[in-house]
């Protein structure tokens, strides 16, 4: 599996590090290594020079398959279209792209208690997925125009979650974000869920204002996972 990692300047082995990783969009499917950076600030904000001043950390994004089966969660059928009868499936990528931030932690020295996850659109569900398929690993998580399955809201009831997602989606229905995030409340989570309005004229890229959001980026940072 192709991946990006951004390296702290000034990198010193004897500290450790909190890493962010970033699931992409269907869009940036493939194997160029290029497209999962370009097409939005989802991987590069975290390594914006005044970010990296306040919070140096690793940033790992990935890059999954451009197949009909291919990506972060399951979008599409055999013949390439838009189908959601699966996104809530852990997809194969999602796998791999796992053993890939396993792989990383292995070479650097990174803080097992401030490891992010964010995503976006199929990043976005695979986010909530590798979560409740690792309810343990990451500090908090900031999944985007996405969703997953309610009845796996129990597993994730404790992790830090500050959810976006735009009313007029007209790719991924704002359902998905709307059914999880209640459900987790009803678990006894308390996420943090941001809606843009239709009037904002959003539709999927609910990613631009939330990656844009300072207090978003300041809150990811603020979280530490109990090392107990």
């Amino acid at each position: 599996m192709p991946y990006r990692l951004y390296v702290p300047e000034n990198y010193n082995p004897n500290t450790s590090y909190p890493l962010v990783l970033f699931l992409h969009g269907g869009g940036e499917r493939g194997n160029d290594n290029e497209k999962q950076l370009m097409a939005n600030d989802g991987a590069v904000i975290w390594a914006a020079p005044e970010n990296q001043a306040k919070h140096p950390s690793f940033i790992l994004a990935p890059q999954s398959r451009n197949v009909p089966d291919g990506g972060f969660t399951i979008t599409r059928d055999v013949n390439n279209i838009v189908n959601l009868s699966r996104v809530f499936e852990v997809s194969e990528d999602l796998k791999m792209a796992y053993e890939v931030l396993q792989h990383v932690r292995g070479e650097y020295n990174i803080d097992p208690n401030r490891l992010y996850s964010t995503g976006v659109s199929q990043g976005g569900f695979g986010t909530f997925n590798m979560n409740m398929e690792h309810p343990d690993t990451f500090a908090a998580m900031v999944p985007i125009a996405g969703g997953a399955d309610p009845a796996k809201a129990h597993l994730i009831k404790h992790v830090p979650i500050w959810a976006f997602h735009a009313k007029d989606d007209s790719v991924i229905p704002v359902s998905y974000s709307r059914n999880i995030i209640d459900a987790i409340k009803s678990n006894g989570g308390e996420p943090i869920y941001t809606e843009y309005k239709s009037k904002m004229n959003y539709d999927h890229a609910s990613w631009i204002p939330a990656y844009e959001n300072e207090k978003m980026i300041e809150w990811v940072f603020q979280q530490v996972k109990s090392s107990n």
